[in-house]
């Protein structure tokens, strides 16, 4: 006896076919005429009709964006990475977070099927010895789920799990005194001293230094420009890129203090021509010194000095703490520091408050 056909029932929009299995599906033609259908069968001719009815509304509310709802987010991703207008480093990150944490989980599974437990139960995932890597692989799911609902994949995103960006970094930064920032200065090697006191005087990132050149110095109004950061080579990248965000992108006052030891620096260790390097690499004067070997050095330098737990970062830290206590207004600090939110500039300014504080307080001992 031949397998009964399938029954296909017409309707004003859409279609749903009796499967053999007793099953049903569910169809439609998207603007272009061809057929989409449902991801799933349907247990009942009712269950097929509300699949189309919101499929219909979808259409008619400009919702529908043509996409197909069984995508699965190792397919979204592949497109995805390729549509992002990011930096080498940014892009390296996501990718290592997308490899390493989100595809061995939702990799094989529906955009649609990932929901707000499923992320959860992801996030619980996490060792607590890895925060940063938890709150930088949620923020790229978050990102990518974002942008799956402005491609009308999704109606919302699934990522909305509480506190999951958030942790508190192992050590916050600390402001070093001036002669400890001229100790690890004086233990670098001779053309890399001024990396040191520059970072510190001028609150600038490390990798803001490094990418200094010639005409980025203007000793005539004692001014430092700020228009790139010099970083390890990664993912691909330039050791020469782009400042950390826009607003970085700044001109910062140096102190007078500074003069002779920039005035010498540019004479001995910089080659002529605007172009040139402030700090050279010795082995490629046409390239900065590779991040990796001034971190090596200022570490050495430190221990030298005989400091204990001095990170890079903590020259800037540094330097914004001496603005703050200079008496900077929030906007002044923000304009040095190059940052847009005031959240940061106010937290150097507390930091000298409490120090202010402490003092007075030991001041008051013994009375």
């Amino acid at each position: 006896m031949a397998a009964r056909r399938a029954q296909r029932t017409r309707r004003s929009f859409g279609a749903v076919r009796k499967l053999p299995s007793g099953r049903y599906q569910a169809s439609y033609l998207d603007p272009s005429g061809n057929r989409v259908n449902a991801p799933t069968t349907f247990t009942t001719k009712t269950d097929a009709d509300a699949w189309l009815s919101i499929q219909r509304t979808a259409l008619e509310t400009g919702q529908w964006r043509g996409k197909d709802d069984t995508t699965t987010v190792g397919e979204y991703v592949k497109a995805w990475l390729g549509t992002l207008t990011v930096g080498h480093r940014t892009r390296y990150n996501y990718e290592a977070s997308i490899r390493r944490w989100i595809l061995p989980t939702f990799g094989a599974t529906p955009m649609r099927e990932v929901t707000p437990a499923a992320v959860r139960r992801w996030v619980a995932t996490f060792p607590d010895s890895k925060p940063a890597a938890r709150s930088q692989a949620y923020n790229v799911l978050g990102r990518l789920f974002r942008d799956a609902v402005d491609d009308g994949i999704l109606q919302t995103s699934p990522v909305r799990v509480r506190g999951a960006s958030e942790y508190k970094t192992a050590r916050e930064g600390h402001a070093l005194t001036v002669p400890e920032v001229a100790a690890i200065a004086k233990a670098m090697p001779e053309t890399e001293r001024l990396t040191v006191t520059l970072a510190a005087m001028c609150a600038l990132r490390p990798g803001e230094v490094l990418a200094l050149r010639r005409r980025d110095i203007d000793a005539t109004s004692r001014v430092v420009r700020v228009r790139g950061t010099a970083s390890a080579k990664i993912g691909g990248s330039d050791h020469v890129g782009p400042t950390k965000t826009r607003g970085s992108v700044r001109d910062v006052h140096y102190p007078s203090a500074l003069d002779a030891a920039i005035s010498d620096h540019l004479m001995e260790h910089t080659a002529p021509g605007a172009g040139a390097f402030l700090f050279p690499s010795s082995r490629d004067p046409e390239r900065p010194i590779p991040y990796g070997t001034w971190a090596a050095h200022f570490r050495d330098a430190v221990t030298a000095a005989k400091l204990e737990d001095v990170k890079p970062h903590d020259l800037r830290h540094t330097g914004a703490t001496l603005a703050a206590g200079t008496g900077a207004t929030v906007r002044e600090l923000m304009a040095r520091l190059g940052h847009t939110s005031p959240a940061v500039a106010m937290k150097y300014q507390h930091a000298v408050k409490e120090r202010d504080r402490a003092i007075a307080d030991r001041l008051g001992e013994g009375l």
